[in-house]
């Protein structure tokens, strides 16, 4: 059996810093072992994930993933402003009806 495979020695296999070891398994692209004490991989593992692209996500799905983003914000902004007129009538009309009722 090979041996598990450290931070630093994955590091030094991939030619990175330890720190982007660290941003990989943060962002999910790397799952060290579970259930031991320190952070070590199962070098057959690696090796499987060798052969693709570390990245979660091609450039054009980031930028399709970002003009969704874009969008949604928007749709959000805009229900945000409907809401606030929603609040402002209803505000209006309690306080017409208040008023009335206070005069009648």
């Amino acid at each position: 059996m090979e041996h598990l495979l450290t931070k630093k020695d994955l590091a030094k296999r991939w030619q990175i810093s330890l720190p982007t070891v660290d941003n990989y398994i943060a962002d999910g692209i790397l799952t060290p072992i579970k259930n031991i004490p320190s952070i070590r991989f199962n070098p057959q593992y690696i090796a499987e994930i060798e052969g693709i692209k570390l990245e979660k996500h091609s450039p054009l799905e980031w930028r399709r993933i970002g003009r969704e983003l874009e969008h949604w914000k928007t749709r959000a902004e805009n229900a945000e402003a409907i809401i606030a007129k929603i609040n402002m009538a209803t505000t209006e009309v309690m306080y017409s009806k208040q008023k009335q009722e206070m005069e009648g």
